[in-house]
């Protein structure tokens, strides 16, 4: 005969409390009804102010439960050498959400010192722990707290309180409570770790286009680490299987924190190596950042889930084309892109790169600019000399007719320089303010940024199929316009400057459409207004109030005509394509 499955028959043993226990509620009625939960408290009866034990039970018929002097007295048999789980004391059963996080807390005392193992776990098999952690009891009563993140949900846990392994003894215990708290987003490793990413980005001489990639792999690993602990929504990659051992001694669950840190980790020492020192400190930053309930179980089987994660998210972009070295030869005609400062085109194979979402980067191709049909039949319209006229107007560093507040929008919105985080940066940190203000959890925020992420890195492919793989690349205005005119852009030391490489469509626009697109699909509304922020040093500090995800797009698409960079149909062609990349995304990704 085959030994008894310690599980099974703990299944068994609780189920039949449980049993006991309600009948025994039931037929006594209102005398011994249990104290009602504090507020938000999910602990029935955990003051014990009532002179009752209920809805407290034990799991031994040799443990027995009294109130004295308002807290619950337990006195537990020899069972020195046997499980800890062997005799319990629990509190059935409230449920528990996935990625919530909770504080437990209660006071405890005993005749004799000793160790008690304190859980919330699953009433039914797996008997998985969300929070498992042992503290020592001596006879001076003190207050255990411990905060901790729900890595699944369950409408039936179990607060248990383990004295199995031990001496007989008395223990005490009073003031229990199990309370969700608030969301906190310095807690948040989303959050910790795209802050991370924008601060890499600063310093790099990168172009927004291998941004825009990294961060879609950062944010998908992520993605993928927290569907794969907590069961909840659909990954972008992979799902992490999480297997758990058949013993009831240690049976806890990933930690989610520690698989979501892990998987931003490892993806980015493999993007920027050189910066392993900077991702070392943030990875004690967010080990520091972490619930006080954790024990080491559940942080390496977090990271076991996490590393699984960035390398499935790594490995499917080793071929992607990201690193096609070819060059590019401008087509060498009046209304073709040329370099304006003696720098070569950039990312000029941009639109080959295999897309996250899109099934090829000319899924959303724009039209050629005005309609065009080559660049001599392009010059002669009249739609091009309105938009050469308006830029010329608007554009222009020494320009008359530009507002204080279309010149404030212009660099607002440029991010251009190495020492910013660029126009993902820029997106990235609104849909931070924005997840502030709404008050997302982890999983909410690991979906969003995980949609924005692929819809940006879509959109620069996208974006850059237009300007590289269509008939017209088209030159910029300062190139169209000559004669000395030059473009309000510039660099810190006040020398202007056109990005190098071609300008229809806008990039900016593009980057600004998807992400709108991906917001209000997330949100089911454009009205959620926000204060903006930049990181560009000619606008420091400056903070503008967006009504809403349009808005913000349809100005981050303009200020490139008053930056003097791009025109209008680079613009409306740009937030046309990113809004169709981002609507495709929402659509077809990381749906909930």
């Amino acid at each position: 005969m085959s030994p008894p499955n310690p599980a099974r028959r703990l299944r068994r043993l609780l189920s039949l409390v449980l049993t006991v226990a309600l009948a025994s509620t039931l037929t006594a009625l209102i005398p011994h009804a249990p104290a009602a939960a504090a507020a938000g408290n999910l602990i029935l009866n955990g003051t014990f102010d009532n002179g009752s034990t209920e809805p407290w039970w034990t799991r031994l018929s040799s443990t027995s439960t009294t109130v004295n002097a308002g807290q619950l007295r337990i006195r537990t048999s020899n069972t020195v050498g046997k499980p800890v789980w062997e005799d319990l004391v629990g509190h059935f059963e409230f449920g528990v959400t996935a990625a919530q996080p909770y504080r437990v807390q209660f006071d405890a005392s005993a005749d004799v010192g000793r160790d008690v193992r304190v859980s919330v776990s699953r009433v039914d098999t797996p008997f998985t722990s969300a929070f498992d952690r042992t503290v020592a009891l001596t006879s001076t009563s003190r207050r255990f707290t411990f905060d901790f993140t729900s890595p699944f949900g369950d409408p039936k846990a179990v607060l248990l309180f383990h004295f199995g392994g031990q001496a007989a003894s008395t223990i005490r215990l009073d003031n229990i409570s199990l309370t969700p708290l608030a969301v906190d987003p310095a807690t948040d490793p989303v959050l910790h770790w795209n802050d991370t990413l924008l601060n890499a980005f600063k310093g790099m001489d990168l172009p927004p286009t291998v941004l825009s990639r990294h961060a879609a792999i950062l944010h998908a690993a992520m993605q993928d680490a927290a569907v794969s602990v907590t069961g909840v929504g659909n990954p972008y990659r992979v799902r992490v299987p999480v297997s758990y051992p058949g013993t009831m001694d240690d049976v806890v669950a990933p930690s989610l924190h520690a698989a979501i840190d892990k998987a931003a980790f490892d993806v980015l020492v493999a993007l920027y190596p050189s910066r392993r020192t900077a991702f070392d400190a943030a990875y004690v930053a967010a080990g520091s950042r972490r619930p006080s309930g954790l024990n080491a179980a559940e942080v390496t089987r977090g990271e076991t889930v996490g590393a699984a994660a960035a390398a499935a998210n790594l490995q499917a972009r080793v071929n992607d084309g990201a690193t096609n070295p070819a060059g590019y030869a401008p087509d060498g005609v009046d209304g073709a892109w040329r370099p304006t400062d003696g720098k070569p085109a950039v990312s000029p194979n941009w639109g080959r790169v295999t897309p996250f979402a899109l099934s090829a980067g000319d899924q959303f191709r724009p039209g050629p600019p005005a309609g065009a049909t080559s660049y001599a039949d392009l010059l002669g319209r009249d739609e091009y000399r309105r938009n050469v006229q308006e830029v010329r107007d608007y554009g222009g560093r020494t320009s008359s007719l530009r507002t204080a507040e279309q010149t404030q929008i212009a660099y607002f919105w440029a991010n251009d320089l190495p020492a910013t985080y660029r126009p993902p940066g820029q997106l990235f940190a609104h849909t931070r303010i924005v997840s502030e203000q709404r008050k997302l959890g982890i999983l909410a925020n690991a979906r969003l940024f995980g949609l924005v992420a692929l819809a940006l890195a879509d959109a620069a492919i996208a974006a850059w199929d237009a300007k590289y793989l269509t008939a017209i690349d088209l030159w910029r205005p300062e190139s169209a316009i000559g004669n000395g005119w030059q473009p309000l852009s510039q660099d810190e030391a006040g020398v202007s400057f056109s990005p190098p490489f071609p300008a229809y469509v806008s990039g900016h626009a593009t980057f600004a459409g998807a992400w709108a697109a991906v917001l209000k699909g997330f949100f089911g509304t454009n009205a959620i207004a926000f204060d903006a922020t930049t990181d560009d040093p000619h606008a420091p500090g400056v903070v503008r109030h967006m009504s809403g995800f349009d808005e913000a797009a349809r100005e981050n698409a303009l200020s490139r005509i008053y930056l003097g960079v791009h025109y209008r149909f680079d613009a409306e062609a740009g937030i046309a394509t990113g809004n169709s990349v981002g609507a495709y995304v929402v659509a077809n990704r990381l749906r909930p």
